[in-house]
C-alpha cells in the first residue's frame, strides 16, 4: 500500500507540476531575452507532450491521476514537498515515463530498455498493449526487458505488438522461460 501511495504521490507531484507550468502567462515578446525565448520554447513543447500523453490516457486513468492529485493535495506541506524533491531527483527519462500513465508510468525503470526508443509507427500499437496488460504482466515484460540484449530488442517488441491479445500472457511466460 505505501508503495502505490508512493508511486501514486510521483504522478500527482507530476501532474501538479504539469499542471502548474500551463497556468503562467507569459511576459510581452520585447521583454524576453534569447535564453528566456529558449526556456519558453522548451516549456511550451513540455506542455504539448504532457498535453497530449494526458489526452492519450483512458478515463480510468485520468481518474486515477486526479484522486492521486487529491489525495496529494490532502498531505502536509513538508510531505508534498519531500515527494516533489524525490520526483525531482528522478532522471528525466523516469519523469517522462510517467507521461504514460500510472500503471506503465510505475513500471517504466522495468521496461525502459524496450520503450526507449520505438519507431513512429510501432508507437500506438504498443502503448495500446501496455495498457491492456496487468501489472503482472508489466513486471514479467519488463524482466524480459532487461534479460533481452539490446540488438534484440526490437524484434521482441514487434513480436509483442504481433502477438494476439488472447495468447499474450502465455508468449510472456514462453519468452520469460528461454
Amino acid at each position: 500500500m505505501r508503495s502505490e501511495l508512493t508511486g501514486l504521490c510521483v504522478l500527482a507531484t507530476f501532474m501538479v507540476a504539469m499542471a502548474a507550468g500551463c497556468q503562467r502567462t507569459p511576459p510581452p515578446v520585447a521583454e524576453i531575452s534569447a535564453g528566456q525565448q529558449r526556456i519558453d520554447i522548451d516549456r511550451q513543447r513540455d506542455q504539448r507532450e504532457r498535453q497530449s500523453a494526458w489526452l492519450q490516457l483512458d478515463e480510468a486513468q485520468r481518474q486515477r491521476i486526479r484522486d492521486a492529485a487529491t489525495a496529494f493535495a490532502a498531505l502536509p506541506v513538508d510531505e508534498q514537498s519531500r515527494f516533489r524533491a524525490e520526483f525531482a531527483q528522478l532522471d528525466r527519462a523516469e519523469q517522462r515515463g510517467w507521461l504514460l500513465g500510472p500503471q506503465i508510468g510505475a513500471s517504466w525503470p522495468q521496461l525502459s530498455p524496450l520503450l526507449s526508443y520505438v519507431p513512429e509507427d510501432e508507437r500506438a500499437p504498443l502503448l495500446r498493449i501496455l495498457h491492456e496488460m496487468n501489472p503482472d504482466e508489466l513486471a514479467m515484460l519488463g524482466r524480459i526487458a532487461w534479460r533481452t540484449p539490446p540488438e534484440r530488442r526490437d524484434a521482441l517488441r514487434k513480436q509483442l505488438i504481433d502477438v494476439p491479445a488472447a495468447t499474450r500472457a502465455a508468449w510472456l511466460g514462453q519468452v520469460s522461460e528461454r
